[in-house]
């Protein structure tokens, strides 16, 4: 991680030597100070942007056969159903169930579930009560697409690749990232991937289509989620002080728009091209889609389009 010693006082002090000292953080809450370094800080570390020094590698290989568990005890209270199954499976991964001897109405029920501990799952059925009993049955993942990792700061898949060990020697590909992806019964090398869900824990559980028909290694390169802005004597890690020029533009722009003052649109100007030299492999549409968020968040495009409306009526 890149060196981050700049604290958000330090920012603040600065900006209000530029506003005739003028106090950003007023009242127990430090408003607007403290929202200020919150929306700057998440403006630089959100998409559409990258930066090495906030992202993290994660792997994973992918299973080939049906994953399944033994089912041991059944239960339903109040159209929930809990199974004893010693497994791996995770919330919101959906199962098949079957062979089931005394609780037969359970069998051919697909269930997403809601809870996994390890030796139990839960999951929401419409069915009537049925007291807990001993019984054997199994549970069938429905593909084998979806893969948890713990990593609860993650933010957004920079990029991917799997391993096609079908080669000799082994080649990589690059696989597309996306924002959502269906469950898929063809089999394949995979040539997508996304984010499917998170969990209370922090497990993020990724999605790759189609499903593999071998044992792929998957690289992810993904971004790391902001750190939540709670004090002004936080520094402004994770981004590196060599980027000062950047947040110190942003939080300026804000505090100046927040007190009317008609240099903001100045500050705003610096902070934007500041940003954008720092920004290394962005496409022109990703450009202008932070242009564009950017300026409706700051309210100066509305502001340059007045003016110039105004400019041209004189």
């Amino acid at each position: 991680m890149a060196l981050s010693t700049v604290k958000i006082s330090d920012t603040q002090e600065w900006a209000k030597r530029l506003s005739w000292n003028r106090n950003s953080g007023i009242g127990n809450a430090l408003q607007p100070a403290i929202d200020n370094a919150n929306i700057v800080m998440q403006t630089i570390l959100g998409p559409p942007f990258s930066w090495w020094w906030n992202s993290q590698s994660l792997s994973f290989t992918c299973a080939t056969g049906p994953v399944t568990s033994a089912i041991t005890n059944v239960a339903i209270t109040s159209k929930v159903v809990t199974l004893t199954t010693v497994n791996t499976w995770v919330v919101n991964q959906q199962v098949t169930v079957s062979g089931l001897v005394t609780a037969t109405q359970l069998n051919g029920q697909l269930l997403t579930v809601l809870t996994a501990s390890g030796t139990q799952i839960t999951a929401a059925v419409n069915l009537v009560d049925y007291v807990s009993a001993a019984d054997t049955g199994m549970l069938t993942a429905l593909t084998t697409q979806d893969y948890p990792i713990n990593i609860p700061n993650f933010s957004h898949i920079i990029h991917a690749a799997s391993v096609d060990i079908s080669k000799t020697p082994s080649k990589l590909w690059e696989l597309e990232v996306k924002n959502s992806l269906s469950l898929d019964s063809n089999t394949a090398r995979p040539l997508f991937v996304s984010p499917n869900y998170e969990d209370a824990a922090g497990n993020v559980t990724f999605r790759v289509m189609p499903a593999p028909n071998l044992s792929y290694p998957i690289s992810l390169k993904v971004m790391l989620t902001p750190p939540a802005v709670t004090s002004l004597n936080q520094t402004w890690a994770p981004i590196p002080d060599y980027m000062r020029n950047v947040y110190d533009w942003g939080f300026l722009a804000l505090t100046w728009i927040f007190a009317d003052d008609p240099r903001a649109q100045w500050a705003n100007q610096m902070f934007k091209a500041s940003l954008l030299a720092r920004a290394q492999g962005l496409s022109e549409l990703d450009r202008n889609i932070f242009l564009n968020n950017w300026n409706n968040i700051t309210g100066q495009e509305q502001a340059t389009t007045q003016q110039g409306i105004q400019a041209r009526a004189t």
